[in-house]
């Protein structure tokens, strides 16, 4: 029986005590470290409507990314099938949270996302749809980009680096690339630019995830190299 959630435009005092001590346990035990291509950007995005996107490494990722992208408040679309599992559904629920499910029919995430993005709010979405368990980051479904074609909404690439080592060992690591501004042709349909978005945004992901591996050595979540070939 799925799990009936609240709105998640209204999060509940509770909800935000919740996501606050989630903010602070990912800060202990993960020591994250944000980097950016372009320092500038980190000001750009503020109070700018926009779509994070990201490699999907683990079941950790949506908990780290809300966390060190807190500053803007950011929502995270998380897949459907979490919001099934009693309990965890529910706790999924009182965080600034909604789901989606990017392989089937239901589109009503969709109108959740417009409204978040008209009132200014940024979205954070795994285009890859799950974990990646095939040694290498998977093709971004296009769904993730439909609102940004209907809006105009930016779409920011990140790369997630590093295996979650709790409290000791390496550093967990985002990297945030440069907005990709978005305008959808008139003569062309949002569903054919949302392809195109996506594309450029799963390149820019692997391009970032090669400056950190490049930068800190390859680790074992991808058996595939992204760092660029040596001149």
């Amino acid at each position: 029986m799925e799990n009936k959630q609240k709105d998640p435009l209204n999060q509940s005092l509770w909800g935000k005590f919740y996501q606050m001590v989630i903010t602070w346990i990912v800060y202990f035990l993960f020591r994250p470290k944000v980097e950016w291509v372009d320092r500038s950007v980190k000001k750009q995005l503020k109070g700018k409507p926009a779509v994070f996107v990201f490699n999907h490494t683990h079941h950790f990722d949506g908990a780290f990314t809300g966390a060190v992208l807190g500053r803007y408040k950011p929502y995270v679309l998380v897949n459907k099938n979490w919001y099934e599992k009693k309990g965890v559904g529910t706790m999924i629920g009182w965080c600034r949270c909604f789901p989606i499910d990017l392989g089937g029919a239901d589109a009503g995430w969709y109108s959740t996302a417009e409204e978040i993005i008209h009132r200014n709010g940024s979205l954070i979405i795994f285009p890859e749809g799950g974990i990646a368990r095939e040694g290498k980051i998977e093709k971004f479904k296009p769904g993730a980009a439909l609102v940004c074609a209907s809006t105009g909404a930016c779409v920011v690439p990140m790369a997630i680096y590093g295996g979650y080592h709790m409290v000791f060992g390496r550093r967990q690591r985002l990297l945030v690339g440069t907005p990709i501004e978005s305008s959808c042709p008139d003569n062309m349909r949002h569903s054919q630019y949302a392809k195109q978005l996506m594309k450029q945004a799963e390149d820019e992901t692997k391009r970032l995830y090669g400056i950190l591996e490049q930068k800190y050595g390859k680790t074992d979540t991808y058996t595939e190299s992204y760092a660029p070939a040596e001149q």
